[in-house]
């Protein structure tokens, strides 16, 4: 009788097999959730870091490009800002064409021989496009670059989470003087469930944020030298050391 009552002390009853299991539950839920919620914030910062730095890299080609654009010296010295780019599309799906003077180029590959008789600057056609992206799953635009130069075209991605992109050409006046620049807004988004925001943002300014949205907002004000060089002088006549030789005619991408 004492080795049963020995055996019977050391079993649990169902009872208590669910008062611990019931504690464990109460003290591991809300563990999970500490670490649920930790691992959100993890991510969502590491994904705001990384849209960041892409957006910066995308500004930075955007203003160097345009700090460079030129356009052939008018023989009557009339200059109108309004050659300098050429836009079209319907928003979002905005173009913008212009030419520019190439920064990954050598310089053998520019300037044209004087024996020529004609000191040509050969120069690049840029053109930024938005357009929708290949993947059904991605609701954002991609921004694509094409350079032309020397009867090519080298066509980049710069980002496919594009949810706001425009260079809007615009005139100040401080002091009374005409001063031209390009005005660049440029939003990329991303999230962690891109796929529920489908044909909620892309395209649309966003002013504020949204749950689980990761914006970066960029504005850029860029002064383009080359058409402030010829505006800022009287009667600037081209020569044969100031003419530029636009790109050859190529297919688009």
């Amino acid at each position: 009788m004492s080795g049963r009552t020995m055996h019977k002390r050391r079993a649990f009853t169902l009872v208590e097999v669910m008062i611990v299991a019931i504690c464990l539950a109460l003290l591991l839920g809300p563990i999970f959730l500490v670490l649920r919620s930790g691992t959100k914030t993890s991510l969502k910062g590491m994904m705001r870091i990384e849209t960041t730095l892409e957006a910066r890299r995308v500004i930075k080609q955007v203003y160097a490009d345009l700090k460079m654009a030129c356009f052939p010296l008018p023989y009557n010295s009339v200059y109108n800002f309004d050659n300098v780019m050429q836009t079209g599309g319907v928003p979002p799906h905005n173009t913008y064409k212009f030419m520019s003077f190439p920064i990954h180029q050598k310089m053998e590959n520019i300037f044209s021989s004087q024996l020529s008789g004609v000191n040509y600057r050969d120069v690049a056609e840029i053109t930024y496009r938005v357009e929708e992206g290949k993947d059904p799953d991605n609701p954002f635009l991609t921004l694509f670059r094409d350079e032309s130069f020397g009867g090519k075209v080298n066509t980049r991605v710069l980002s496919d989470k594009i949810n706001f992109f425009e260079i809007k050409p615009i005139m100040l006046q401080p002091y009374g003087k005409n001063q031209f620049y390009f005005l660049v807004t440029l939003q990329l988004i991303d999230a962690l469930h891109p796929s529920e925001l489908k044909g909620k943002t892309a395209g649309t300014k966003l002013d504020e944020l949204q749950r689980d949205v990761i914006l970066a907002d960029f504005f850029d004000v860029v002064y383009p030298e080359y058409f402030h060089a010829a505006w800022n002088q009287v009667r600037v006549n081209p020569n044969w050391h100031s003419q530029i030789r636009q790109p050859e005619a190529v297919a688009g991408p």
